[in-house]
């Protein structure tokens, strides 16, 4: 019997979990995306902050990104409107060279991480919820040396796994259709379907869900 391997979705890099195993910030988008999938209006407009702080003495380094943190996300949980999730916190006891970026560095100073969430409401969009988040996060005051870096904005979607059983559906249509497409009558081995509900951004507000594997299906011989 010949073998014949269908890559049904081609394997894509994670999707970011943002200090909550519920809620996952969208990959970009990639021309590879799988062809099974659901396409759907993201929950979130996360925007990561990432705090530093430039002082020669790791103690007071420390305690003024931990004071930042603290200020911008108690700042941020008196609006109605957003959210935090927080993400890594890098502490090293190693001074900050000339160098040192404005952005997360794992390998040398030291920094701390949060998301800012602003829901993805009929009437807002990712701009509006941009300008809302970079408002209310460069309000907030923060000691001399600290640097406080607004990243990229990104889409979220609240708890993907929920949408397993209709993906699981879906796979299983398309497997089927593929199968009558090649006239095979071969046993199905199906991979990867223990994958989590990946997340990737198609546009300014709508994400697709996907689930990564592999269907290997066998052909009998003519």
């Amino acid at each position: 019997m010949r073998a014949l391997l269908l890559t049904v979705a081609i394997l894509l890099p994670p999707s970011v979990a943002a200090g909550s195993p519920s809620f996952v910030v969208a990959v970009a988008y990639s021309p590879h995306a799988p062809s099974v999938r659901m396409q759907l209006r993201a929950d979130f407009v996360a925007v990561p902050i990432t705090i530093q702080h430039e002082a020669k003495d790791p103690l007071k380094r420390f305690d003024q990104i931990e004071n930042a943190l603290r200020a911008i996300s108690d700042r941020v949980k008196q609006q109605g409107d957003l959210s935090v999730r927080f993400g890594i916190v890098s502490l090293s006891p190693r001074e900050p060279g000339k160098g040192y970026s404005s952005s997360y560095d794992a390998s040398g100073g030291s920094a701390a991480q949060l998301y800012v969430l602003g829901a993805l409401k009929p009437e807002a969009t990712v701009f509006s919820l941009a300008k809302r988040i970079h408002q209310v996060v460069t309000a907030v005051p923060v000691a001399d040396g600290t640097r406080v870096h607004l990243g990229n904005t990104a889409l979220g979607v609240e708890d993907p796994e929920r949408f397993r059983p209709q993906l699981l559906g879906l796979i299983s249509k398309s497997v089927a259709e593929t199968r009558k497409l090649l006239g095979a009558s071969g046993p199905i081995d199906l991979e990867g379907l223990e994958s989590p509900v990946a997340v990737m951004q198609v546009n300014e507000s709508d994400v697709v869900v996907f689930i990564n594997y592999r269907a290997k299906i066998q052909l009998k011989p003519a």
